[in-house]
């Protein structure tokens, strides 16, 4: 429980941040964007997360049935079962790269640098 409420926290700082900033006179909207946005950037890190650790489970539990059914393929379907997984945890990075790009380049606000 202390677990969730942390990430929460640290999920919402940066909205906090900007409200403080808000009530100093800066904008609101500001305040409430971000905090949407890293808001955002956490829940999509986390359903990546998700669905991913799903796929992988379904995919040992796959080649593990079987090597069982036919243990004299074991080594073959290992192999594949590592590719595949690579290719399933690329897709929890990308999940983690748009969120980085999302909330430190600035792309929403048109100051990105590119």
């Amino acid at each position: 429980m202390k677990g969730k409420a942390l990430a929460i926290l640290t999920a919402l700082t940066p909205a906090l941040t900007f409200a403080a900033e808000g009530a100093a006179g800066g904008s609101s909207d500001r305040a409430l964007f971000y905090g949407l946005l890293a808001l955002a950037a956490g829940l999509a890190i986390g359903l990546a997360a998700l669905g991913t650790g799903i796929g992988m489970g379904h995919a040992v539990r796959g080649t593990q049935e079987g090597i069982a059914r036919n243990p004299n393929v074991g080594g073959r379907l290992q192999t594949i079962m590592f590719i595949g997984l690579a290719f399933i945890e690329t897709l929890a990075l990308y999940a983690l790269l748009f969120s980085i790009v999302f909330v430190f380049t600035g792309i929403f606000t048109g100051k990105a640098g590119f």
